[in-house]
């Protein structure tokens, strides 16, 4: 699918919907939103992994089959290919993973539709580590990979550095789209 929108922080282009980008939620905020949308109980197994980019090329005839491979383990960079098999990533380990994810919801927030994802406090570490990183790194090294089902669901520059367990991913056209990208996100990896 085509992006829409790009994001300011962090880009997230899910193979069902069209995401568009990340922010932190102010916890403290007045602005009201609709009341969440719940789409599952997120359970440890959530496959979800954050990772640094390291580098990227166009990938070539072969590289990248038609089935995914099993989500590696967090804690060893690899190489994975884009949900369109067309980018071919170089990933450092995971800074935040499935477990960390504490929540996920398609909610309305400032009168659009978003996927508000809750991070525990040490997927928060991770995602302040991570953002950090990134955000003071040359290009491909400036982006962070959402991981999910074996792929690289999206990969975009980092603006500035998240600081908190809760960010929201943009872009959504519709509230049922953002509750396909959650569904996505809280589906468990194929065994």
């Amino acid at each position: 699918m085509s992006l829409r929108r790009r994001a300011v922080v962090l880009v997230v282009a899910l193979v069902v919907p069209v995401l568009g980008g990340c922010t932190v939620v102010d916890k403290g905020s007045t602005v009201p939103t609709q009341e969440p949308v719940p789409v599952d109980s997120p359970a440890p197994d959530v496959d979800v992994q954050l990772r640094q980019v390291l580098d990227l090329a166009n990938a070539q005839a072969g590289q990248c089959g038609a089935f995914a491979p099993p989500t590696p383990d967090p804690k060893t960079a690899t190489s994975l290919c884009s949900a369109d098999r067309a980018v071919l990533y170089s990933l450092g380990p995971a800074a935040v993973t499935g477990p960390e994810v504490s929540d996920v919801q398609a909610v309305f927030s400032s009168a659009r539709p978003v996927v508000r994802i809750t991070l525990t406090a040490q997927g928060g570490a991770g995602l302040v580590r991570l953002t950090n990183d990134a955000v003071n790194s040359s290009p491909p090294r400036n982006q962070v990979a959402l991981v999910s089902h074996g792929r690289v669901q999206a990969a975009l520059p980092v603006g500035e550095a998240l600081d908190g367990q809760v960010f929201e991913i943009t872009g959504f056209d519709t509230l049922e789209a953002a509750q396909q990208a959650a569904a996505l996100l809280l589906a468990a990896a194929p065994s």
